[in-house]
């Protein structure tokens, strides 16, 4: 029997919709993929702020992974909130490295409110030495620069770098910039908007894009994503 080809996203659970798994699936179906998914952490939160993170046992995460693979054709991962449990990331690393699939992690360290998600940067190393492309946002990439050699990564995007009155997204290649695309600078905070860009990112180059396409094509989503956030839930919303 034929497997259903299809994404995946190990994420964070975010009950707005606005962030997470819920928004990675949401993404996903926008450029035509069926999606799977599995929990790395539960949260309470709204869009003001993270209240409270349980992570899932990793023993159950481990066997959901297991019989997604056995059951779907996985085209690729995107890896959002990493678990606490560095063992189980290590785990991770070498199962998704065995099943050859392109990984595009988006390394959450800390909500905008609330507690860092990560205290320790060792805890998910194994992760972003395993990723064809990780792509934090600019305070991300500061704190995980002292621990990382870029060179050993094949993609790092860059997200939000502030400038004066311009905001850059710079893909590098293996630390060097290959392409920088430029947007108007503004005072908005949307919620979720690393996930919908590292979540298109990976819809569009397991669709055959060219990685400096797929990066510039997921840059205009994230511009049509922030137009179209409400004021009130500061969360882009799609109805197509």
């Amino acid at each position: 029997m034929k497997k259903i080809e299809a994404l995946l996203t190990i994420a964070g659970f975010d009950p707005t919709g606005g962030a997470g798994i819920l928004r990675d699936i949401l993404t996903f179906k926008h450029f035509g993929h069926y999606s799977t998914a599995v929990t790395t952490a539960n949260t309470a939160q709204n869009t003001k702020g993270v209240r409270i993170v349980h992570f899932e046992p990793p023993k159950i995460i481990k066997k959901q992974l297991l019989l997604i693979f056995e059951e779907f054709k996985i085209k690729g991962v995107k890896i959002g909130l990493p678990h606490k449990n560095i063992e189980f990331n290590k785990w991770l690393a070498t199962f998704l490295k065995r099943k050859k699939v392109l990984i595009v992690f988006d390394p959450v360290i800390k909500p905008t409110s609330g507690k860092n998600f990560v205290e320790n940067i060792n805890t998910i190393l194994p992760l972003i030495e395993t990723s064809t492309i990780i792509t934090p946002n600019e305070k991300e990439f500061e704190s995980l620069e002292p621990f990382i050699n870029p060179t050993n990564i094949p993609y790092t995007t860059i997200k939000g770098k502030k400038g004066n009155k311009q905001v850059k997204d710079l893909l590098l290649k293996q630390g060097e910039i290959i392409k920088t695309v430029i947007h108007k600078k503004d005072s908005l905070e949307i919620h979720g908007t690393g996930c919908a860009f590292s979540s298109a990112l990976l819809s569009l180059t397991t669709k055959g894009e060219n990685i400096e396409t797929a990066f510039k094509k997921a840059t205009e989503f994230l511009s049509n994503y922030r137009k179209k956030a409400t004021n009130g839930l500061k969360q882009g919303i799609y109805t197509e």
